[in-house]
């Protein structure tokens, strides 16, 4: 079955499944109505390739009640998740404004002003995680930001996914890039992860959250990829290009930490979330 099956006006459990929203590695997200309640959430649909064995679905279960447990303004809400066949849907918050991956594409760079107040609410929804949920991301790129209103009515920016990188992983589904043992999207992955994925520590989402601000600001990833070179030999060898080289009009201060921020050196680097958005909010 395609990882990407097209589920679109079905039901699955209690729930109508309408339009498609946006698809990457981890499945196909769709807008969906609750049957009998009318509620508005997104379902995000993962199909197997193979089916899992007990053990393996013992797994993804396991790592899904994780990112369920997780309640932060700055982290989507995984409601709940339920199972047909080799299909695995999951029901989330619905962020109305999509990510800040289509915001940067469709508009082009987001301002400072604009970018480090939407970071600084990421790194808070970050250092909860890892805190008070134990968790690693393992997969934070602008795909995995969303954008919705806040409780003021701003906007603001929300993790998305969180957990589903090792869920993945461990219950060997399809899904994500995989090089061997390894799993993840190169334009936002530190080489340290690239290292040692299976127990990768904060640091690699505090990486990879400063790329995700990289790329907001200048529209590119820290690193170039040239064609046809295996993209993760360039994660190996290549290092981050300075944000002051990529022509966008960001503030000399701003640069500097967030070029530190992706030193490829964890202990030159910032090892927590807490760390990096003190820093954002001096620069």
């Amino acid at each position: 079955m395609d990882t990407h099956t097209d589920v679109r006006r079905r039901r699955l459990g209690d729930w109508i499944v309408g339009q498609e929203l946006g698809r990457g590695g981890m499945g196909t997200v769709y807008a969906a109505v609750h049957e009998e309640s009318g509620r508005h959430r997104a379902l995000k649909v993962i199909s197997c390739d193979a089916e899992p064995s007990p053990e393996e679905a013992a797994r993804f279960d396991r790592e899904i009640r994780i990112g369920m447990s997780l309640r932060h303004p700055h982290v989507v809400r995984m409601e709940s998740s339920g199972r047909e066949g080799r299909l695995w849907y999951l029901v989330m918050e619905r962020c109305e404004a999509g990510s800040l991956a289509d915001r940067v594409r469709e508009r082009g760079p987001l301002p400072a002003s604009r970018a480090v107040p939407l970071f600084l609410g990421v790194l808070d929804g970050l250092s909860y995680a890892h805190t008070a949920g134990g968790a690693v991301h393992r997969d934070i790129k602008p795909q995995n930001l969303l954008l919705t209103a806040g409780e003021d009515g701003t906007e603001v920016a929300k993790i998305a996914d969180f957990g589903l990188a090792k869920a993945y992983e461990t219950a060997g589904l399809s899904g994500l890039t995989r090089t061997g043992g390894f799993a993840g999207t190169a334009g936002f992955v530190p080489r340290a992860q690239l290292i040692d994925f299976k127990y990768a520590k904060p640091y690699v989402d505090v990486w990879a959250t400063a790329a995700s601000l990289y790329f907001t600001l200048t529209g590119r990833t820290p690193r170039d990829f040239p064609p046809g070179r295996d993209p993760w030999l360039t994660v190996a060898r290549a290092s981050p290009v300075p944000v002051a080289e990529r022509g966008a009009t960001v503030p000399r201060a701003l640069a500097a930490v967030v070029d530190q921020a992706l030193d490829d050196d964890p202990a030159r680097g910032f090892a927590t979330a807490d760390r990096l958005r003190d820093a954002l909010r001096d620069a």
